[in-house]
């Protein structure tokens, strides 16, 4: 089973159920935090795709199992190119009609998260990182809905131009059945390709 990066100040509890997919309480108003949508094949990954300026955004597309609040989800996303670092956003969106990701982050579910490239795991590592939502107002979801989750470039720190500041790994053959892997090369507009995106969700219920 892939190792899975858990934040220490999650505690037991919930890296059991970031492992197994398990529910736990959060402890708090007595609501239960259940593993949702997910894409996590036991297997390497044998496809990525990298980010850069010419590479503006990568995106997976999933279908919510059940009705709760959008509270964490996981993504693997490793560093680049060595030598290479900057800033990725990562956010969760809504999809146009044409069932592909919104261009902007304007109407994303969650505050954008900007994400310093040198924290991610090394190149390549086929790890989980934990992506925490907080209390946000707009993250309340139902059962069917469609979003994206989204990386995006936003700037370069080191390295040369073009060299991948990130990457997200996946696996080719489009088997995830509700959802698909896309690109955005250029901010104009998301084209679904043959691969998914390793992700997985947690709801609040």
């Amino acid at each position: 089973m892939r190792i899975q990066r858990v934040l220490m100040a999650m505690g037991l509890l919930v890296l059991a159920q970031a492992l197994t997919g398990m529910s736990c309480s959060d402890g708090g108003d007595g609501k239960v935090l259940y593993a949702d949508a997910e894409y996590d094949p036991d297997a390497s990954s044998d496809t990525s795709v990298s980010i850069h300026e010419g590479s503006l955004s990568v995106a997976q597309t999933f279908t919510l199992l059940g009705d709760g609040k959008f509270e964490r989800f996981q993504l693997v996303v490793t560093q680049g190119a060595a030598g290479s670092s900057g800033t990725i956003r990562v956010d969760v969106r809504p999809l146009l009609g044409t069932g592909e990701p919104e261009t902007t982050d304007a109407n994303s579910i969650i505050d954008p998260i900007d994400v310093d490239t040198t924290t991610l795991p090394g190149t390549l590592v086929d790890d989980f990182t934990v992506f925490d939502v907080g209390d946000q107002p707009d993250r309340q979801v139902l059962a069917g809905q469609q979003y994206a989750i989204v990386v995006t470039f936003l700037s370069r720190a080191a390295g040369n131009l073009n060299d991948p500041i990130a990457i997200v790994l996946g696996r080719t053959g489009d088997e995830y059945a509700d959802g698909s892997g896309s690109t955005d090369p250029d901010g104009m507009g998301f084209t679904n390709n043959a691969f998914d995106y390793f992700f997985r969700t947690f709801v609040l219920r």
